[in-house]
């Protein structure tokens, strides 16, 4: 496959660390007191689950913020949203919100980007288009927040409230996804790199599963030779999986960002087919079958 995220260069490599960062230390993540709104988001596709909370006074939100369990892209536009708009006015949290999703919807630049300041990494998510709908969740339901909506923002318009998942019920449906515990690696002689390599593949999810690949299962290897150059063996959940060629490519931005890496190739197999035995036990707890 190649190494060919050069072409993103700079901004797809910032995109990986926002990430992160926020996936792991997620801001303005709590219920707010006295909450004059408050929305509920779920993208049932992905499994992310959002709750807004917010306050108004004197036309401006003075409090903002969401719990909730999603992918990583998800948790973090719900943080970064947070911040872009705590402390504006509603007209101008309305206004960002048409930025930010004209920005992942749109070919054109007809809205413009003045207003999202570093909320522009998400500008890759355009690419992967099943992303976009957990990039966008969290401003949907901050927008319905503000509308005072009583009823439940999906990504799917034929949602109903009776086949809404019951998320609360889940383990640990109010704590924000995390990828600070990196499973151990049957190679003692591991390299910092690789667990690197391993952090980012944390932050890929798939679209089908609310568990990112590696704990589940889905990346059989990490080999990482003297010059830095990466191979990757990886397989999907099925031959027929619906992101079969959007996950390897995923794969190969998040081995490639790291710095001190060379070429990355990742290689899809089915031999061994995947089953759920392959889960690490975090993802079992996650999905409920332990």
């Amino acid at each position: 496959m190649g190494n060919d995220i050069e072409e993103y260069g700079d901004l797809d490599e910032l995109y990986q660390q926002t990430i992160l960062d926020h996936n792991r230390s997620p801001r303005n993540f709590h219920v707010v007191d006295d909450a004059t709104g408050t929305g509920e988001g779920l993208n049932p596709v992905c499994g992310d689950h959002v709750t807004i909370s917010l306050k108004i006074e004197d036309d401006r939100i003075s409090d903002i913020g969401f719990t909730g369990k999603g992918c990583a892209i998800c948790m973090a536009s719900a943080s970064m949203m947070t911040l872009r708009v705590k402390g504006e006015s509603t007209k101008l949290a309305s206004s960002v919100f048409e930025q930010f999703h004209h920005m992942l919807t749109e070919e054109d630049d007809a809205r413009g980007q003045d207003l999202l300041d570093n909320l522009v990494v998400f500008a890759g998510v355009k690419r992967f288009p099943i992303r976009v709908k957990c990039a966008t969740l969290p401003w949907h339901t901050m927008m319905a927040a503000l509308q005072s909506q009583s009823k439940t923002v999906s990504t799917e318009h034929d949602m109903t409230e009776e086949n809404i998942p019951d998320h609360d019920n889940q383990p640990g449906a109010d704590q924000p996804a995390s990828s600070d515990n990196i499973p151990p690696s049957p190679d003692p002689a591991t390299s910092p790199l690789k667990d690197k390599i391993i952090e980012n593949l944390q932050t890929v999810f798939d679209p089908e599963i609310p568990v990112n690949i590696y704990e589940l299962g889905l990346i059989y290897d990490v080999d990482v030779d003297t010059s830095g150059d990466v191979q990757i063996k990886m397989t999907l959940t099925s031959p027929s999986c619906p992101a079969a060629q959007e996950l390897p490519i995923e794969v190969q931005r998040a081995a490639a960002v790291v710095n001190g890496v060379g070429e990355v190739d990742v290689d899809v197999v089915f031999d061994p087919p995947w089953n759920p035995d392959k889960m690490s036990e975090a993802a079992r707890l996650q999905l409920g079958m332990m």
